[in-house]
């Protein structure tokens, strides 16, 4: 048992010389009223709360990343009554764990910020009992839960952070805030946390970063295949097409745009027109009575997810209160705008293949299951450039932005493992290679296969992962510890050099096995620009400017790691490459 702020807890014994306590609430549920607004302070309980079960995760439509069978993905799942965190310690008495003072390691699940759960992630006990390390890991609203900002809810009262948007970046740093006052009763320092995500995990790590109000609550960072995607309020809030006085359009899925699908919905208007005009006379209160009345499920209703049950909606707001009022990546060229801790970020080499591999424009389905590469040759070649891609935009970029600002505690990493079992005609280690997500398993030291989601970890490729997991879990908890990578556990690996400027000299870590050269420093350089340069002199592509214009197209166009590009850009690389055809079918027909 332990005694918080707000009450005793009991948690449980767990694996691996751990305890645990779970679903611990750091915030009201932000139901009724509190629906889109910053997170409120929990109530007290009387009594020993059991924290002995996960919380029900955040609303989404279901999918992977809650582990659900396939014939329930798109489903409604979740609740909006998530807001919880759980704690997971090397097991030690309450007096012992008020006096250890152990490192402090806050995990921000993925999911497109969308999907997920921190109870997928439960591996992370590892670090706790191997390392010694308190884990920390929470929920936090999704989608358009989580990122949602309509004029009307505003109320006389509000706060900034009401008024915001950005309610799923508001509950991690309220649950930063419960660590800061409450992780010294289960063995944590307080002044030493390091926060830690993977893909929408990491973008999320990057608004911790990035927000004012995120001050001091953490010391260290480390960002794990990150996006930097962040959207303005005409995005996040007007209609799609260009508004009068020409007002800039908004998302598909602005709330202007949700407004006028939920109200068609309910039948209250014939159409689109009808919607728009009925919003027109609607007084505010009314409005913001009908959507705080509506139900998840039609919440959620005009979403059209993608293939792992994702969804694209504006998230991570351009606010000017909880997050600075420009790009997220602009933020860190001013080493004033943001918490300049030291940073770990990197990405995994093959990051777009998990996205390619279940892509009916890259492989077909056999039996409605096994995917076979349509074209091997292209499928490599488009999954080097995406993911090369995915690496300047979410990594290297702002690495180089932080540098440029005067921070230096920057280190970047490459995960390379691509030691799948070889399976005919599926060819993982061509499929999937070092794809996206298959990195969080090695952090955490996940040696028995909890968290394996491509059903990749076999006894013959056991000792070379062991190699790579004891490296990355090494490093990683050294940096929590000292705020240094340095040379690993031990001190018996490469000494992990800082990012610099210097081009010439070795400044990436490259984790992968001995067979692939061991994790190692590497002279490394990449940029969009690069990429640019790269795809429009690719001899490969000669005599097939089609596909060099798609990749353009896929690359700077449509990405949400890298487009950036306006439409008439391809129209111009069409004409200056050869194609003659309409730029309008190179678009995907699928898009995850």
């Amino acid at each position: 048992m332990r005694s918080t702020t707000l009450g005793d807890v009991l948690g449980f014994d767990d694996r691996h010389q751990t305890h645990a306590w779970l679903g611990l609430p750091y915030a009201q549920p932000p139901v009724g009223p509190l629906r889109w607004k910053a997170p409120r302070p929990p109530g007290r309980w009387s009594g020993v709360r059991e924290a002995l079960a996960f919380s029900q995760p955040a609303v989404q439509l279901g999918g992977i990343t809650l582990e659900l069978p396939p014939a329930q993905w798109g489903r409604l799942a979740g609740s909006e009554d998530c807001l919880t965190l759980n704690v997971f310690a090397p097991r030690m008495t309450a007096a012992e764990a008020q006096a250890a003072a152990l490192p402090v390691m806050f995990w921000i699940h993925g999911g497109a910020n969308s999907a997920g759960t921190a109870a997928t992630y439960t591996t992370l006990r590892n670090l706790a009992g191997q390392d010694r390390m308190i884990v920390v890991s929470a929920n936090y609203r999704l989608g358009i839960l989580g990122w949602f900002s309509l004029e009307e809810l505003a109320q006389d009262g509000d706060t900034g952070a009401d008024r915001s948007g950005n309610f799923g970046t508001l509950d991690l740093i309220a649950a930063l805030q419960w660590v800061r006052s409450n992780i010294a009763a289960f063995g944590g320092d307080p002044r030493n946390v390091t926060v830690f995500g993977e893909s929408a995990g990491g973008l999320n790590t990057y608004t911790m970063l990035a927000s004012p109000l995120a001050t001091g609550l953490f010391q260290r960072a480390i960002l794990q295949s990150p996006l930097t995607a962040s959207y303005t309020m005409a995005q996040a809030r007007n209609y799609a097409e260009e508004g009068p006085e020409g007002a800039p359009p908004g998302h598909a899925l602005s709330s202007r745009e949700l407004l006028c699908a939920w109200l068609q919905r309910d039948g209250r208007a014939a159409d689109r027109a009808a919607a728009k005009a009925l919003i027109a006379s609607m007084p505010a209160a009314d409005i913001a009575a009908y959507v705080r009345g509506l139900s998840p499920e039609a919440l959620l209703a005009p979403v059209k997810p993608g293939s792992l049950s994702f969804y694209d909606a504006p998230c991570v707001l351009q606010d000017g209160h909880v997050l600075p009022a420009m790009p997220l990546p602009e933020v860190f060229t001013d080493r004033r705008r943001y918490n300049a801790v030291p940073v770990i970020i990197g990405t995994n080499r093959d990051e777009y293949k998990l996205f390619m591999s279940n892509n009916p424009d890259y492989v077909r389905m056999v039996f409605g299951t096994i995917p076979l590469m349509r074209d091997r040759v292209r499928y490599q070649r488009h999954a080097a450039y995406m993911s090369a891609l995915w690496q300047a935009a979410g990594a290297l970029e702002p690495a180089n932005a932080m540098l440029a600002s005067g921070h230096r505690d920057v280190w970047v990493y490459r995960f390379d493992w691509d030691e799948q079992p070889a399976i005919p005609l599926i060819a993982p280690r061509v499929l999937l290679g070092a794809a996206h997500v298959l990195d969080v398993a090695f952090v955490f030291r996940d040696l028995d296969g909890e968290f394996d989601p491509f059903r990749s970890f076999t006894g013959a490729n056991l000792p070379g992962r062991k190699e790579v997991s004891d490296a990355m879990a090494g490093y990683w908890t050294g940096f929590a510890r000292h705020g240094r990578p340095g040379r690993g556990p031990g001190g018996m690996l490469a000494d992990w050099w800082r990012w610099s400027e210097d081009t010439s000299q070795p400044r990436l870590m490259v984790f992968d096995t001995s067979a692939g050269g061991g994790s190692r420093m590497v002279v490394h350089e990449n940029s969009r620009a690069a990429l640019k340069a790269a795809l429009a002199q690719d001899p490969a592509l000669d005599g097939n400017p089609r596909e060099r214009c798609e990749l353009f197209g896929r690359m700077f166009l449509w990405s949400i790691f890298g487009g950036q590009e306006a439409p008439q850009a391809l129209a111009a690389y069409a004409l200056a490459h050869g194609y003659a055809g309409p730029t309008e079918q190179l678009r995907p027909g699928y898009w995850p």
